[in-house]
């Protein structure tokens, strides 16, 4: 079958693409295209060269590894080719791969074979040769056969021992193996970078990767880079059976090895079941990790399997769903919030990030729009922030071509036209009016919230009726609704609207906890909510208090203080409270706390699936006098475990925090 011209011209495009790209990311450390963008590209080529054979050429990107070595560093040959792994993306693809080797080995599905996984650390590859037990030369990955030497700058880096453990050293040994900085120590150099006024480094694998290339060892020496090793490349005078083993003797020779968070599984299905587990479990790790490295576990086999074009048989990489993204920004809006705070929202073209298709990111405030310089038409690089909310990381400023517009911030509300200021020493524009209705529609979802009156047959939809239709125009008046107002509403049946009364109902008894929250008071969380109520027990009391009880309260403090006796001294809050007692709603008395010492003072956190409740586990540390916390640190006291804990629990090994599990956490409470 001859390819039509339009195949041929594609061809020629991708590869331009990838070679380029290739570049930017080996040589310069200054990636042009995401790893999503990357994969698109190279599984079209593949596919089209498979589909056209007589198109191959030697330089083709998927005949070779990295880039051509450029730069200063002198290059030196790879003992053996330093190939890379076959990406695969979900279980389909996973099991097709499986299905290949058993075609290649011609065996059936009652063959069971023994896998080695061990989570894809993205780092810097690097091979480190070491002759009769001491180590004489580092290379990078480079084009896969030739690397650039970068001995000096590895010799620095203290994961890397310069003498290997072994009892008896061989005459050659060579371990491969991931150059990285962990994200704790990469945040931290990042926030020194905010405090000097100096600019942020980009992620944690450009900056591994610029470090180790440094002219300067002394350069590297200061940047707090390790390593962990992955396999042998060539040795001398050892003998193995399997991978497993090889990563045994990294291990006894000296080098950082992941047995922690590698396993291995009998059989496809637990395969399956360890990706499924560390996607959960690689948020709680101090590295940057995009998936699961597959690997036959039986070194025969692996011989067996060989290589096909540049990747061996035996071995894959199963990638997660991309955690970065690059989208256009189609348009920049504001949203206000419950305390009139203007919010730049980037809309951008929907993107998949981390398993969701996202469409929208905030940009913080203007100085931190103006700081990334994001304007209207830009293309952007998106990532999930902790896995969860979407965030605008850089502009890629390579991609513009002119018809940019920078986005001008309005002078006055966007919803009521109330024109806004910005307060001394705050970086955000606010919106004063007290009654504007996104104001009013950001309080009313906050006030309903799970965490605040747990109003839950009261959603979004519901509330800006509320507001349209003038039916609320508070949160007190939530509490009058009437059965003939919610069936005036659009799409509100007699049962629907049976349902939202009875959850009001059900919401007239908060905690006074969740009612001090739920108000939306500047500066006030749960946490905050829940110290004022311990001090005071009933809204009475709170409403006679000084600003000097308030603010003398251990955390809160002057600022969230003078917040709430401000919001409690207005007049028309004053009778936004007479209303809903009025229509209602009691309070529950705060109980007085009974001191424990086993609790007092002590800071507890809890990781892993527990069978508790998080929220009520730590209400329950805190009615004793505790603290519960979201990290591990020196100070903490107790760490409760529950299933796939995670790195927390190691953090407690390592500080020596005392671990209880839940059912020693459980007894601890009841007893007296």
């Amino acid at each position: 079958m001859i390819p039509e011209k339009a195949i041929i011209h594609e061809v020629a495009e991708l590869r331009e693409k990838l070679r380029q790209a290739n570049h930017q990311y080996y040589i310069l450390d200054n990636p042009a295209l995401t790893d999503a963008e990357y994969d698109v590209a190279m599984r079209r080529l593949v596919q089209i060269e498979a589909d056209y054979p007589e198109l191959i050429t030697p330089d083709s990107p998927t005949q070779r590894v990295g880039a051509p070595l450029e730069g200063d560093f002198p290059e030196a040959p790879h003992l053996l080719p330093m190939l890379s792994l076959q990406d695969v993306r979900g279980d389909e693809e996973l099991l097709d791969w499986e299905k290949r080797i058993r075609r290649h080995l011609h065996v059936g599905d009652e063959v069971v074979f023994q896998y080695v996984c061990e989570p894809k650390i993205d780092g810097l590859a690097m091979s480190l040769i070491y002759e009769n037990g001491r180590f004489t030369r580092g290379l990078t990955r480079g084009d896969g056969r030739r690397g650039e030497d970068i001995t000096h700058n590895l010799r620095t880096i203290k994961a890397i021992p310069w003498q290997l453990r072994l009892k008896d050293a061989p005459p050659l040994f060579e371990a491969r193996g991931e150059v990285f900085i962990a994200r704790s120590d990469f945040e931290k150099l990042n926030a020194q970078q905010a405090a000097e006024g100096k600019p942020l480094y980009a992620n944690p694998r450009n900056f591994g990767a610029g470090s180790v290339r440094q002219k300067d060892p002394k350069t590297t020496a200061a940047r707090p880079l390790t390593f962990f090793s992955y396999s042998l490349g060539a040795y001398e005078g050892l003998k193995f059976t399997t991978h497993w083993q090889t990563l045994e003797t990294l291990h006894e020779a000296g080098f950082r090895v992941n047995f922690q968070k590698s396993r291995i599984c009998e059989g496809i299905e637990e395969v399956q079941k360890f990706i499924a587990e560390w996607n959960i479990e690689r948020q709680n790790v101090d590295y940057a990790t995009d998936g699961v490295v597959v690997k036959i576990n039986d070194l025969h086999l692996q011989n067996e399997l060989g290589f096909v074009g540049r990747n061996p048989r035996w071995a894959c990489a199963f990638k997660f769903a991309p955690e970065e993204a690059v989208t256009r920004v189609l348009n920049i809006s504001v949203n206000v919030g419950r305390t009139g705070s203007l919010t730049p929202l980037a809309e951008f073209e929907p993107v998949e990030v981390a398993g969701t298709t996202v469409s929208a990111a905030t940009l913080h405030n203007e100085d931190e729009l103006r700081r990334k310089d994001v304007r209207i038409g830009d293309y952007v690089v998106i990532r999930k922030a902790g896995e969860i909310i979407p965030e605008v990381v850089r502009v890629v400023v390579e991609k513009r071509d002119g018809s940019e517009r920078e986005f001008v911030f309005p002078t006055e509300c966007p919803r009521c036209a109330t024109p806004v200021s910005r307060g001394e020493g705050e970086s955000v524009l606010r919106c004063p009016n007290n009654q504007c209705p996104a104001r009013l529609e950001r309080l009313l979802e906050h006030f309903v919230a799970r965490g605040a009156m747990n109003i839950d047959r009261v959603g979004e939809k519901l509330i800006k009726q509320f507001v349209a239709t003038g039916l609320v125009k508070d949160p007190a008046d939530v509490f009058t609704i009437t059965k003939e107002q919610l069936l005036g509403l659009e799409r509100m049946a007699e049962k629907s609207a049976k349902n939202v009364l009875d959850s009001i109902e059900n919401a007239k008894m908060p905690t006074l906890a969740r009612l001090i929250y739920a108000l939306g008071i500047r500066h006030v969380g749960e946490r905050t909510g829940e110290l004022i109520a311990e001090k005071f027990g009933s809204l009475q009391a709170l409403r006679e208090a000084t600003l000097e009880a308030i603010a003398s309260i251990h955390d809160v403090g002057p600022i969230a203080g003078q917040s709430v006796r401000g919001w409690l001294d207005d007049a028309e809050n004053q009778k936004i409270l007479d209303k809903m007692l009025a229509a209602g709603v009691v309070p529950q008395q705060s109980e007085a706390r009974v001191a424990d010492e086993r609790f007092e003072g002590k800071s507890f956190v809890f990781t892993g699936a527990l069978d508790i409740d998080r929220r009520e586990a730590e209400r329950l540390v805190k009615s004793k006098g505790a603290r519960a916390a979201g990290s591990v640190s020196k100070k903490t006291n107790f760490v409760v475990v529950g299933e796939n804990a995670g790195s927390k629990a190691d953090r407690a090994r390592e500080l020596g925090v005392t671990i209880l599990t839940e059912a020693e956490f459980l007894e601890m409470i009841k007893a007296d």
